[in-house]
């Protein structure tokens, strides 16, 4: 027999109540369907900066199954603020000293994921200033990125295609990025 199991959660933005429907198939069929994240300058919605690495490491893996990459130590990144990392396809959560301090997304399509404006990877840099406005800056260092700032924090990542062809409105949002998640060389 086939089951299906439904949950519902609403979530207030800004006003703005959003209704989400999460529905589990089992049995033939399928798998659930993917969940979106939704990064924020304060980290997930169902995760912040600053959480336990534990607390977070059992809170991502509720949600997004399974890492692809355990925890694994990053010696080499210690000076740089992370000390351990951990990844579920193209998300990764950074931690030091055994606290979550950054999170990044992409490149890559899973999982899927946007920024709490509606920001998407591969949305052109002419959506990304539609939605961020004046907190919105970009930069042609590290082959191109952006930055948006908010009165919690800042979002940033990097922009495709950058370097020798330039930023414009075509560019592309390649990466997502928050708190803490390499070498200033390594991260917008």
């Amino acid at each position: 027999m086939k089951s299906v199991t439904t949950r519902f959660a609403t979530t207030t933005m800004t006003g703005l109540t959003i209704l989400s429907i999460s529905l589990a198939l089992h049995g033939t069929l399928g798998a659930a369907a993917p969940r979106t994240l939704v990064l924020n300058a304060n980290g997930l919605s169902a995760v912040h900066l600053g959480v336990s690495e534990s607390a977070a490491y059992k809170d991502l893996s509720r949600l997004l199954g399974r890492p692809t990459v355990p925890t694994t130590q990053t010696p080499a990144l210690e000076l740089c603020g992370v000390s351990a990392m951990t990844s579920w396809h193209s998300f990764s959560a950074y931690f030091n000293h055994q606290r979550l301090v950054g999170l990044s997304l992409g490149p890559g399509k899973q999982p899927n994921g946007m920024t709490s404006r509606g920001l998407h990877l591969g949305d052109t840099l002419a959506r990304a200033r539609l939605l961020y406005g004046t907190a919105l800056r970009t930069s042609g260092n590290n082959g191109g990125a952006w930055f948006a700032t908010s009165r919690t924090g800042r979002l940033d990542g990097f922009l495709s295609p950058s370097g020798a062809r330039g930023q414009g409105s075509h560019s592309r949002i390649l990466t997502i990025d928050v708190g803490v998640v390499g070498c200033p060389a390594m991260s917008p």
